[in-house]
């Protein structure tokens, strides 16, 4: 059973991500680029931050091995 502050957990994440979908969405609609351009910059956008994931977890690994003497 789920108590209140789950549950306000819980609408509180999926008002975030329908939020975020509309906003998208609505952003892609109004674009004033192509939608060739706009794929392109949203494919560039997506793999610079994978990229940036990536460094980051390399980083925070890399610090964890260190402090755990490895």
């Amino acid at each position: 059973m789920m108590n209140d502050n789950a549950r306000s957990l819980i609408v509180g994440a999926t008002a975030l991500v329908t939020g975020l979908c509309v906003g998208v969405g609505a952003g892609v609609l109004y674009a004033p680029h192509s939608g060739a351009r706009t794929r392109r910059h949203l494919r560039s956008f997506a793999e610079d931050r994978v990229e940036d994931t990536v460094e980051i977890a390399d980083k925070v690994i890399e610090r964890g091995r260190r402090s755990m003497g490895v």
